[in-house]
């Protein structure tokens, strides 16, 4: 019999600006998070932190994954458990059966990598003795994306902030962080890039078009069959802002031409000279090509980046695997056509071509070694022992329908929820921490448990 209800369990994965959190499991089926809460916390004059924003500063508790302010963080955690727990205290009939269900509140808390031991040590202190919590799980996000994807023994995951990008190797289950690299530049530098393209634009303006769905990463095959011509783009800063601001009726006229266009034509993103998506604030903007652009510098960063992380595996067969299953998460990875151009980027700088001369050679000593063999088939691709010949992203699950129609740039908090059914539906104590556990050892009880 499994120790915890489905219902009990408590998930959150922490990020610079929001985090996801799910309060209890369903039975059936795995969903993207319920809530998407803003990680907002202000500190007072005296250095007290409060939620309140009036005359208060400001305090980012994480950086790209990274912990700068630990108290701000510890905070923020007890805020968003004190919001379930005043969830749950509705629907309890009596203060001791509310008090029975917390005792048997399973807390499941993504990592990040660059999380240092006593930070680590010291959430797990906090979560026992100031929280009150008797079954802890800490998960490494980058451990939980493999977990997500089939339990991959053998991946890189590249995570995409929005001033740098994580690239982390796992090998046999086991995430390298000794050899994982950062990379100074993440989505931020699309915006950048887009910023020079379209100068009359605002950064909330950019964002959203970054965030919209006719903003694009085209394929060179897909440029060549596009109808436009990708050759010269000097003209495009002609389509911007201005078309928005001139009048209403001149955008009217500009959106009813393009719906004539499109059913007339039914024509794609791609052969489409502009094209419109809605602003933040309801507005239809136009745009032009720059909607296909600034991506490139982000894109060539992270592939010189995975270069550097895979040169320093050196198991042929592992690190064939590894570039065999290229993992790309982060709010930019949702940008369509993204993970496929960086892929294609990585075979560009890094795929191993066989000479054809060496590639005869090889394949005649083969066909000579086994003439003896009745009806030998033929086999041309005997293992050509040079790394990487294959390159291309790992097998995304089709088995959890909500998550498919989601996408997968959040794809650790999947891998969380798959563990937490796994570690917390288990009658082994072994994935998580217990209280009883803790108050033998204490903090360090967590480098006893493993996934």
């Amino acid at each position: 019999m499994a120790p915890f209800r489905q219902d009990s369990y408590f998930i959150i994965y922490p990020g610079s600006q929001y985090a996801l959190v799910q309060f209890g499991m369903r039975e059936e089926t795995l969903y993207p998070p319920q809530l998407k809460i803003p990680v907002d916390v202000y500190r007072t004059s005296e250095g007290k932190l409060t939620t309140k924003k009036e005359g208060n500063e400001h305090v980012s508790p994480l950086c790209d994954g990274r912990i700068v302010d630990l108290d701000a963080f510890l905070f923020f955690i007890k805020l968003v458990y004190r919001s379930y727990l005043a969830q749950r205290s509705r629907f309890g009939a009596s203060p001791e059966v509310f008090d029975m269900e917390l005792s048997n509140i399973p807390m499941l808390l993504l990592s990040h990598s660059s999380w240092s031991h006593f930070q680590l040590e010291t959430i797990t202190q906090f979560v026992f003795e100031q929280l009150q919590i008797n079954n802890f799980m800490l998960l490494p996000s980058n451990l939980a994306c493999s977990y997500a994807l089939g339990s991959l023994q053998n991946c890189v995951v590249i995570d995409i902030h929005a001033t740098g990008t994580d690239v982390t190797p796992i090998l046999d289950y086991i995430q390298l962080t000794h050899l994982s690299a950062k990379s100074k530049f993440g989505g931020n530098c699309i915006d950048e890039a887009l910023s020079g393209l379209l100068r009359q634009w605002t950064p909330e303006q950019i964002e959203d078009l970054k965030k919209s769905s006719v903003f694009e990463v085209l394929s060179e095959d897909a440029k060549k069959t596009s109808t436009l011509n990708f050759q010269s783009e000097e003209d495009e800063g002609a389509l911007d802002v201005a078309a928005l601001i001139t009048s209403d009726r001149d955008t009217r006229e500009l959106l009813e031409e393009r719906e004539k266009n499109q059913a007339s034509q039914q024509l794609s993103n791609s052969d489409q000279e502009t094209n419109v998506f809605a602003e933040r604030n309801g507005k239809q903007v136009v745009v032009g090509k720059q909607r296909f652009r600034g991506c490139e510098k982000l894109i060539a960063e992270i592939s010189k980046c995975v270069g550097n992380v895979l040169a320093q595996i050196d198991d042929f067969h592992k690190l064939r695997a590894i570039w065999e299953n290229i993992v790309i998460i982060g709010g930019t990875s949702s940008i369509s056509g993204f993970k496929e151009a960086v892929v294609q980027k990585l075979v560009e700088d890094h795929l191993v071509e066989e000479p054809a001369s060496e590639k005869a050679t090889r394949e005649e000593e083969y066909q000579a070694a086994n003439k003896k063999k009745a009806k030998i088939a033929f086999r041309s691709t005997v293992d050509y022992l040079q790394v990487p010949s294959v390159i291309k992203l790992a097998k995304y699950p089709e088995y959890f329908p909500e998550w498919k129609k989601h996408g997968y740039s959040e794809l650790p908090f999947l891998g969380a929820e798959i563990v937490a059914k796994q570690g917390f539906g288990h009658t082994n104590e072994s994935f998580y921490i217990t209280r009883e556990r803790y108050d033998k050892k204490g903090p360090s009880a967590m480098w006893d448990v493993t996934f």
